[in-house]
């Protein structure tokens, strides 16, 4: 019987920066209680036992060299999908509606309501490994990733990136307080961005067996 996590091609997202993709095919087994926990924490257990279709994991690692890319993902917000990240090695700076969370392993995970924003960045020097999940489920933030970083040569140029983001529920947060703004930039530079860079991938790349 096969495994049913399958693998996905490995990312790479800058120097010194990677992410592998996971994809759970393990069909659903319960109702996610969906209570809004204090200070965008849950516990790692309500984590582990939710066990959705489809599931997607992302694991990013950073290794923390001396000449490795200081990777950052400036503030943004997604309209239909909510995250949840956790730190499980090193830490991390995450933030989360204008606070800043120094995340370390061992913490329990941050969960990401959609239209909150947030960011996040690693520490010089420092080797992290993180993951994020979404919900609701399903491969669509795989397919994300493969995007944005589809040409192969590391974190992706502004075109290239917007129009991934207006293909990818995510929404670039210009100001921090009018996210009319932020949309409409988003929707309005990325859709314009297409003719100029390439297309959203229509299939997952998979890892040859």
């Amino acid at each position: 019987m096969s495994s049913p996590i399958e693998e996905l091609i490995p990312i790479a997202m800058a120097k010194g920066s990677n992410m592998r993709i996971f994809i759970d095919h393990v069909r659903f087994l319960g109702p996610l209680q969906d209570r809004t926990p204090v200070n965008n924490r849950i516990s790692s257990a309500a984590v582990q036992t939710r066990r959705l279709a489809r599931a997607q994991l992302g694991r990013g690692d950073y290794d923390g060299k001396e000449d490795s890319v200081v990777l950052a993902v400036p503030g943004h917000w997604h309209k239909d999908h909510d995250e949840i990240l956790e730190v499980l090695e090193g830490r991390m700076i995450i933030y989360l509606d204008r606070r800043e969370l120094v995340t370390s392993a061992g913490d329990p995970p941050i969960l990401v309501r959609r239209g909150h924003i947030h960011g996040f960045t690693v520490i010089k020097g420092e080797r992290v490994r993180a993951t994020e999940r979404t919900m609701p489920t399903g491969p669509f933030k795989a397919l994300f990733f493969q995007d944005m970083f589809q040409d192969g040569k590391g974190l992706p140029g502004f075109l290239l990136a917007m129009r991934a983001s207006y293909d990818g529920d995510m929404y670039t947060s210009l100001s921090g307080r009018f996210q009319t703004l932020d949309y409409l930039f988003t929707v309005v530079v990325g859709f314009l961005a297409k003719p100029f860079v390439s297309a959203r991938p229509a299939t997952l790349k998979r890892l040859e067996k």
